[in-house]
């Protein structure tokens, strides 16, 4: 059995209230999506993938047909997809929205809820609430890591992916992307 000590206390306290500059701090240091890029080979489908919007109503890629997408697979509860959010809901304001789209796509046990909450605490007002199925991810994309983002070109396959947080409004990514766009 562990007891409880005044110096662990102090020491849990003074690492929880270490943590927010540890993270404001690490904001800045992911490198740019457009190096961090992997080829999906060969390109995967990805019409099969579920997507239920925050009312429950079933959304599918069709409907985003004839554009990139930049589909974010993030979780509230997950650090390094809270520190890529605002770059994604930054690039999502300066695309084209006849040519590409941001589309977090989020995996939580709470629900929409918990994204409506974590959108709420960051600002972030421009982006939809997604909510994904993590077997139906696996099976159609073979992705299952948070974060990851996978590109979608104009005819529904996944073309490229990115593991990790990474920065998606700098100028290197978004000429990438409107360069497959």
């Amino acid at each position: 059995m562990m007891r409880t000590t005044r110096r662990g206390v102090l020491a849990g306290l003074g690492a929880t209230l270490a943590l927010p500059g540890m993270l404001r701090a690490e904001e800045a240091l992911p490198p740019p999506a457009a190096t961090l890029a992997r080829a999906a080979t060969p390109p995967r489908d990805a019409s099969g993938l579920i997507m239920k919007d925050g009312e429950g109503a079933a959304l599918t890629l069709a409907d985003f047909a004839g554009k990139i997408v930049v589909l974010n697979l993030w979780g509230p509860w997950c650090v390094p997809c809270r520190r890529e959010m605002p770059s994604l809901a930054r690039l999502a304001a300066t695309l084209d929205p006849a040519r590409g789209v941001v589309l977090p796509l989020a995996f939580d046990w709470r629900g929409a809820s918990a994204v409506r909450r974590f959108y709420r605490e960051t600002d972030i007002t421009n982006l939809p609430v997604l909510m994904g199925d993590g077997d139906n991810l696996k099976a159609v994309l073979g992705l299952e890591n948070l974060p990851t983002t996978a590109i979608i070109d104009r005819t529904g396959r996944m073309i490229e992916y990115v593991e990790g947080e990474a920065r998606w409004d700098d100028p290197t990514t978004i000429e990438w992307l409107m360069g497959l766009a």
